[in-house]
Order: structure tokens, then C-alpha cells, then sequence
């Protein structure tokens, strides 16, 4: 074999480098590149950076949310001011309808006495159905106050007229049969308008078989009874009517009658009464200031 021929740099093994020429490169390679940085410090400086971004995300996305809870609050606030507001306005009006209400109830309490009292007067002031009769009785025994009654005087033959004479043709059973209670009475009180009584009374006497408007009806008779001057008979009707409906709008009307009636039966004890059950009752009615 060949021995190793002797080098001035050394020994050189077949299979590797010598000593020399490794420290040769290194030096060359530091010589040439004085100013590249070391990985280690590359990778250091990176990791900061990322982790800073990261963390700059993370504040914005807890700020968006603290922002979003801010509106959601402020929006709740405002809510909570209306309701307030309504609650307040609530409570007003539920204080404002209270008093109204009292107030109502007051009025009430006025009418109800004044209707109270207006019963009273009115119970105590018609007769019972034995002085009814006891009255009636009376009433026949009086020639006088029969003759009133039923004669006729000289002025009311001369105001006769052909049309009322034929008007007073009674109604038959079957031309009341064929008519409507509303027709009927309507009819009915065109009649009495024009004082054609005969029939007028027919047909209110129908319809009180009937059953229809018993209260208006029973006024209507007694009005034609007080125009035949059966005063007596006037009451009768007049304390079914009231009796029936008493906030009619003829109860002026069939107070004022009610106490003339009384008045022209001798009766004014009884007929003061009903004047003052007027008075107190309808003051401002055209029968109250009739009343002396």
C-alpha cells in the first residue's frame, strides 16, 4: 500500500477534511456575512409580534361586545322611561275616572232620592183601590158632578164637525185584528190628535190587551177620560201609567192632570200634593208653572 503523502496543512484522511480547511470556511463565512442575524434572534422577535396582534383582536372583540351590551342597556333605559311614563299617565286617568265616577254616583244618589221622594208623594197621594171605589160610589150619588160628566155643551155640539163624525165610526174587531201593535198605536195617537177619542180609546184599550206599551197606553186613556172630565177614571189610568214607567217624558203631564183631577173631585189636599211633587220635581216643565 501507498503510505499517506505528508502535507504542509496536515494530514488529509481519504474520508474526510482536514482541520484546516473547516476552519478556513468558517472564518471566510464570518468574514463575508458580519451583519446576518442569528435564527435565534429572528424567531424571538417574531413570537412578540404575533402574540401582540392576537391580543389587540381580543381587546377589539371584547370592547364590540361591551359596546353591544351598552346599546342593549341604553335601549332597556329608555323602555323603563316610557313605561314610567305611561304608568303615570295610567295612574291619572285611573284617578281622573275615580273621581268621575263618584262624581256620577253622587248625581245618582241626588236622582234616586228625588225619584224616592217623588214616589213617596205619588204613593201617598193616590188612592188605594177602596177609596177608588169608595170615590167612585161618591161619584154616582152626585148627580152634579155626573152631569158634568156626560153632558154636552152647546160649544162643543157647534165644534162638531162631519169629518169627526165620521171618524168616530168604531174600529171593528177585525180591522184592529189585521194591524201591527206599532201601526196601531201610531194610528192610535194620530187620533188623539185630531180628538177623535172614540176610536182613539178603542185602539189603546187593543193594544193594552196586547200588552204593548202598557205605560203609554194607560196615560193616553187617561188623558181622554180627563178630557171627558171622568176625573176619577183620569186617576185610575194616570197611577197604572206611573206605576208602570215612571221617567216617561209626559210625567208632567200626568202629574198636572193627576192633581186637577183631585182638584175637580174636591180632593185638594190630595191635588196639593201632586203640585208639589211637580214643582220640586220638574221645576223648569210647562205644567209646574201653570201651578199657583
Amino acid at each position: 500500500m501507498l503510505s499517506a503523502e505528508p502535507s504542509a496543512y496536515g494530514t488529509i484522511d481519504s474520508n474526510s477534511i482536514s482541520s484546516k480547511e473547516i476552519i478556513s470556511q468558517d472564518v471566510n463565512s464570518y468574514q463575508t456575512t458580519p451583519n446576518v442575524p442569528v435564527p435565534s434572534k429572528s424567531i424571538r422577535y417574531s413570537e412578540p409580534e404575533a402574540s401582540s396582534s392576537n391580543s389587540s383582536e381580543q381587546y377589539e372583540g371584547v370592547r364590540s361586545v361591551l359596546q353591544s351590551y351598552e346599546t342593549k342597556i341604553s335601549k332597556q333605559d329608555a323602555r323603563i322611561r316610557e313605561l314610567e311614563d305611561e304608568m303615570g299617565k295610567l295612574k291619572g286617568y285611573v284617578e281622573e275616572s275615580r273621581k268621575i265616577q263618584l262624581e256620577n254616583q253622587e248625581k245618582v244618589k241626588i236622582v234616586l232620592a228625588e225619584l224616592s221622594t217623588l214616589i213617596d208623594s205619588i204613593n201617598k197621594n193616590y188612592v188605594s183601590k177602596e177609596k177608588f171605589d169608595q170615590l167612585a160610589n161618591e161619584l154616582k150619588g152626585s148627580k152634579t158632578v155626573s152631569s158634568k160628566q156626560t153632558a154636552t155643551t152647546p160649544s162643543d155640539a157647534a165644534n162638531t164637525t162631519p169629518e169627526k163624525e165620521a171618524s168616530s165610526k168604531t174600529v171593528s174587531a177585525k180591522e184592529l185584528s189585521q194591524k201591527d201593535s206599532a201601526t196601531l198605536m201610531k194610528e192610535a195617537d194620530d187620533l188623539f190628535e185630531t180628538k177623535a177619542y172614540a176610536n182613539a180609546e178603542v185602539m189603546y184599550k187593543e193594544l193594552l190587551n196586547r200588552n204593548y206599551k202598557p205605560a203609554k197606553a194607560n196615560f193616553s186613556l187617561g188623558e181622554i177620560a180627563y178630557s171627558k172630565k171622568s176625573y176619577a177614571m183620569a186617576i185610575e189610568y194616570y197611577k197604572t201609567s206611573i206605576s208602570l214607567f215612571d221617567k216617561a217624558p209626559y210625567i208632567p203631564t200626568l202629574l198636572y192632570h193627576t192633581g186637577a183631577s183631585f182638584e175637580k173631585l174636591g180632593k185638594a189636599k190630595e191635588a196639593q200634593g201632586f203640585y208639589k211633587a211637580l214643582k220640586e220635581n220638574y221645576p223648569t216643565s210647562p205644567e209646574a208653572k201653570k201651578v199657583k
